[in-house]
């Protein structure tokens, strides 16, 4: 199942409400946030004249993707109240559907897994016996 948080993600005065995967193999020593091109798309990042391309390890294999030389914030959304924020990169990855959270930008929004085959996590800021199901997931396509 995985797990999925609802997160938005804000770049200058666009915002876009979305379920993100907690990846923890989406390994960074960055704020990375991986977006499909139907999402970069529908904010108005794609097609873009300015990006760095670079070559990405992934379980699929090495692929192309795209930083977007832009200032962004995620921020963690909670029973519809923002819980945390954090600036973060944007990379468009034309190899997925869904938006991927690093494991850099999981602790800086106080993600903390539970159970990722059933979708259970919790916030930092949660008492131990809160348990928190996942989002369903959100394919931008």
């Amino acid at each position: 199942m995985g797990i999925r948080v609802r997160i938005r993600l804000l770049m200058e005065e666009k915002g876009m409400e979305t379920a993100a995967l907690v990846n923890s193999g989406f390994e960074s020593s960055e704020p990375d946030i991986c977006i499909p091109i139907g999402l970069a798309k529908r904010m108005g990042l794609w097609p873009s004249l300015k990006f760095e391309s670079e070559e990405a390890s992934t379980a699929g294999g090495e692929v192309s993707i795209f930083r977007l030389p832009v200032k962004a914030e995620v921020q963690l959304i909670l029973n519809g109240e923002v819980r945390a924020s954090f600036p973060c990169n944007i990379i468009v990855n034309p190899y997925v559907e869904e938006v991927l959270l690093s494991d850099y930008l999981i602790d800086e929004l106080g993600i903390i897994p539970i159970s990722f085959r059933k979708g259970l996590w919790r916030h930092r800021t949660d008492n131990e016996d809160v348990v928190r199901e996942s989002e369903g997931p959100q394919y931008w396509r």
